[in-house]
């Protein structure tokens, strides 16, 4: 098994820490019917929609959207989407429920945590700051803040906006609200690499940048990004972590396996301090996220020229506060979040003015997953274009459609969206999960693929007799049992 952890190793590396790739996975046998009622509402025709809380389909689309919902709620997915094609919404809709005592529906207007999902609205932030001329994006970060060691004096406010300054992602320690005592820790041991060439996913880089627009704004980060960022997109329901519910609003409360249940308005590491601020924290729903794709594509917020500087590709594939992704026929802009109780995933089509977000109160069915499988429904791919796998039979499938774990505390999740065939492997130590898809390779077997070039054959060793299903699985020669429910 250690062969395979150092290939993951490896790929995470290259690829983004931060996100959770989804991966393009196999077995969609039956069409999606669109015979799903009526839907709800008119089509907006701007920003405002007059009924936010209330489903809305339009088109064939929504109703291939609606019923592949329906599906995934049915195996656990709470939380709300939406989706955009050409510039107008096609559906925007919730499943299961905000609260724990299970009375409260998940709504389109439902606020959930938006976890690192944040970072483009902190990166959007410290942009207009640039835009106004308080900053400069090339500026040394020690030209704004004062404490900056020496062999970090060639660190700008663009690196750290790319995860391109060079400080490893361990240097994680500190949190609370003095600057003074958190910069030693964020920035101790310097740079790994010259600033500028490699990409490392960072959290506590965004933290930085709140405490940058707070020197260079005269204002705190949230009191900024409120006036500068949310009010000029329209994005009334929107708060932080810490603050009040908007009158009337609905809450989400988030349950997962990383902790107790909580509100997304509760802190979830005790305060908003610099633990946590700038690279998490952000409060919102669906329709608020389209507003924030409608000002970035009107250029509402930052101009034409800072826009074009944002979604521009750096070392790791990574623009300013964005992952890029090349995939066939289209470029994607996202990014992912997880924190305990929620998890999200935003994602913008710029050429094709598309727009998907999938926020979740629950991680039984992740966001990612979600949102990978409404962009194949938004755009009409075949599952299996973007993998050189070819499709499981819906036996195999069936049968391998659980969880699996080895006797290291690994865990090899297998889930069947209606739509794809997904593996997720969580590592037993401090390794990022990796999300893979399953299918057959040239010799017919059985296998994982990341997309990055490493496949996986995985073996079939026992067998329920009476369902048939796999009871244990060999990868690379260790052995998987599967995890009763």
């Amino acid at each position: 098994m250690s062969k395979i952890k150092r290939s993951v190793r490896s790929v995470a590396a290259t690829f983004c820490v931060s996100a959770l790739l989804f991966l393009i996975c196999a077995a969609f046998d039956s069409e999606i019917s669109a015979a799903s009622a009526a839907s709800a509402g008119s089509s907006p025709d701007d920003r405002h929609p007059p009924r936010e809380r209330e489903p809305f389909v339009q088109g064939e689309l929504g109703e291939r959207i609606r019923a592949y919902l329906n599906a995934v709620e049915e195996r656990g997915f709470s939380g709300s989407i939406i989706a955009a094609r050409d510039g107008r919404v096609v559906a925007a809709l919730g499943a299961g429920c905000a609260d724990l005592e299970r009375t409260t529906p998940n709504t389109p207007a439902t606020l959930f945590e938006i976890a690192s999902v944040t970072k483009p609205l902190t990166a959007t932030a410290v942009i207009r700051l640039a835009q106004d001329g308080h900053i400069e994006l090339d500026d040394p970060i020690r030209v704004h803040l004062p404490g900056v060691p020496r062999d970090c004096f060639d660190i700008t406010i663009e690196h750290l906006l790319r995860h391109t300054s060079g400080i490893p992602g361990s240097n994680s320690q500190g949190g609370g609200s003095d600057f003074g005592a958190v910069l030693p820790l964020f920035l101790r041991g310097g740079p790994q690499h010259e600033p500028g060439t490699h990409f490392e996913y960072w959290n506590q880089g965004y933290a930085i940048l709140t405490e940058v627009i707070h020197r260079a704004s005269g204002t705190s980060y949230t009191d900024y990004s409120r006036k500068m960022v949310f009010e000029p997109a329209g994005m009334t329901l929107t708060r932080f972590t810490g603050d009040d519910p908007p009158d009337g609003a609905i809450v989400a409360v988030g349950r997962c396996s990383l902790g107790p249940p909580r509100s997304a308005l509760d802190h979830p590491y005790g305060s908003y301090g610099f633990q946590y601020r700038g690279m998490g924290g952000i409060v919102t729903n669906v329709w608020d996220l389209w507003r924030f794709d409608r000002a970035l594509r009107e250029h509402t917020i930052i101009n034409a020229d800072l826009t074009k500087r944002m979604f521009t590709s750096g070392p790791g594939n990574d623009g300013l506060g964005w992952r890029i992704a090349n995939k066939p026929g289209r470029t994607v802009y996202s990014h992912t979040g997880r924190v305990r109780g929620f998890n999200a995933d935003m994602r913008r089509y710029a050429d094709e003015d598309a727009f998907i977000a999938v926020l979740a109160n629950g991680d039984r069915v992740p966001s990612f997953e979600i949102a990978g499988s409404i962009e194949t429904i938004l755009f009409g791919d075949d599952p299996m274009n973007h993998s050189p796998l070819g499709r499981l039979s819906r036996e195999q499938s069936d049968a391998l459609v659980g969880a699996y774990r080895d006797g290291r505390g690994n865990v090899l999740t297998i889930s069947d969206d209606t739509i794809l065939i997904r593996g997720v492997m969580r590592w037993a130590g401090n390794f990022p999960d990796t999300n893979a898809v399953l299918g057959l390779n040239d010799a017919g077997e059985i296998t994982l693929d990341d997309r990055s070039g490493v496949e996986i054959p995985i073996t079939i060793t026992a067998r329920d007799a009476k369902s048939n299903a796999a009871t244990q699985l060999s990868i690379l020669g260790q052995s998987y049992e599967r995890v009763s429910d």
